[in-house]
């Protein structure tokens, strides 16, 4: 996968809230997420919440949000 650098479960995805891209997919999938509304409103996994930048550019400015994640789970990228 191109960029799949920028896709490793290790990865900070949420900085405010410490979640990984790990932790996001398993949670998408154990969850069965739909959207990203559905996703921020969760009690269980809060993300988003605070400074928003997962939600607008990625926490590094990279474009990894979390839009980006939960559409390369639903395409099966992400696993």
């Amino acid at each position: 996968m191109p960029y799949s650098h920028l896709f490793k479960r290790d990865k900070i995805l949420c900085s405010c809230n410490h979640i990984t891209i790990g932790e996001a997919v398993d949670f998408i999938k154990e969850h069965n997420i739909k959207n990203v509304e559905q996703w921020m409103a969760s009690d269980i996994q809060h993300v988003g919440n605070k400074c928003e930048a997962c939600i607008e550019d990625g926490t590094e400015n990279d474009g990894v949000t979390l839009a980006v994640i939960l559409s390369q789970v639903k395409q099966g990228k992400l696993t």
